[in-house]
């Protein structure tokens, strides 16, 4: 059997609903090789769509000052290959005690290649590092990314 090997660039409109390889302003849906355009930003511009999570029970929370004391981690999105900051969004998850902390869905200091989450108890208490991870909690962040 002989291998096919794709055009770099095919415009093919199913029903005016899909085009692939280009950008058909009939078309609702485009492929542009590994970016699918069905999302758009207000100009019209293809956006990619990117999510991940840190590792539950392990992820690197560090402690910061504070009064009272509480953690932060560096989430890492380079893998997402983005060329300018995108939108994120951004939950704190774990198996408890989670809801008695403030922060788990405000980035800091974000860019195509991460950002930041602090947290800290909502009522005055020390959070550390192994109460995060500690297995009753497995507290981790999930990130979902949208951008270009």
């Amino acid at each position: 059997m002989s291998e096919y090997t794709w055009p770099d660039a095919m415009n093919l409109t199913v029903k005016n609903k899909i085009g692939i390889g280009t950008t058909n302003p009939e078309a609702e849906l485009h492929v542009l090789g590994k970016l699918l355009g069905a999302a758009q930003d207000t100009s019209g511009n293809s956006l990619r769509i990117c999510c991940g999570k840190t590792p539950e029970g392990s992820t690197n929370w560090q402690p910061y000052d504070s009064t009272p004391q509480g953690i932060y981690v560096d989430v890492d999105t380079s893998a997402c290959g983005f060329k300018s900051t995108p939108y994120y969004i951004v939950n704190l998850h774990g198996n408890s005690s989670h809801w008695i902390v403030t922060g788990g869905s405000a980035p800091y200091f974000a860019t195509a290649k991460g950002f930041r989450i602090y947290l800290r108890f909502i009522y005055d208490r020390n959070l550390t590092p192994d109460f995060a991870n500690h297995n009753d909690q497995k507290w981790h962040i999930q990130w979902l990314a949208i951008g270009n």
